[in-house]
């Protein structure tokens, strides 16, 4: 069934025209694939304004300009994380007209990635560490690390992206800040499956790794 905002000129004149074979609310509906309120406002309107055309909303008018939209769009892509509070004042208007032009500009809301900020040395020993060990037979081999499990100072963030831009270095959050610890775990793994996960009491370092 169709909203009365959507259908056309031409799906409202049939309804007209089946309104004036005599036809009831029910026929016209359902001959016409709209539903029941949508076909009987249709008719009213005709009687009382004799015009099938859309009524001029009074909606508030689009403040932003298109050197605005370029500036706002420009400096998205470089830092996602800014609020659109932020524009909607800057350009005197409401935060929902700031998210349709970026929505339109093909930038949407996402939470954004969350990995470790890796340096160009440290990516380049990762590379290079696994080109050394791409034949190398893993299957006598443990892999243990520990991770304490932490609540974040900057709550839930969202940021304003392009699709397929997730791990773009300006739209990552690098997991490196402190917070307040929750719980510290230790585990290990092989080509076997995953080993045993344990809490670690208190401080996680060489002494209490070795005794749990």
């Amino acid at each position: 069934m169709s909203s009365h905002n959507n259908i056309d000129v031409v799906k409202r004149s049939q309804i007209i025209a089946l309104h004036e074979e005599g036809r009831n609310i029910s026929e016209i509906a359902r001959e016409t694939g709209v539903n029941w309120k949508t076909a009987s406002l249709w008719i009213q309107r005709f009687q009382m304004e004799g015009s099938l055309s859309h009524r001029q909303r009074s909606g508030r008018p689009n403040l932003i300009d298109a050197s605005q939209r370029q500036l706002m769009v420009r400096e998205y892509e470089e830092n996602g994380f800014k609020p659109t509070s932020h524009y909607a004042r800057l350009f005197g208007t409401c935060a929902d007209t700031v998210r349709r032009v970026l929505h339109s500009e093909g930038l949407h809301n996402r939470r954004p990635a969350v990995k470790p900020l890796l340096t160009e040395r440290h990516k380049t020993a990762r590379l290079q560490f696994a080109k050394d060990h791409l034949d190398y037979d893993w299957s006598n081999v443990i892999f243990t690390d520990e991770k304490s499990f932490r609540s974040s100072q900057h709550g839930r963030l969202h940021l304003w992206r392009r699709n397929n831009t997730r791990y773009d270095t300006n739209n990552v959050v690098p997991n490196m800040e402190s917070g307040r610890i929750s719980v510290n775990m230790w585990g290990w793994m092989s080509a076997a499956g995953p080993g045993e996960l344990v809490r670690i009491p208190n401080r996680a370092n060489s002494e209490t790794l070795w005794k749990c």
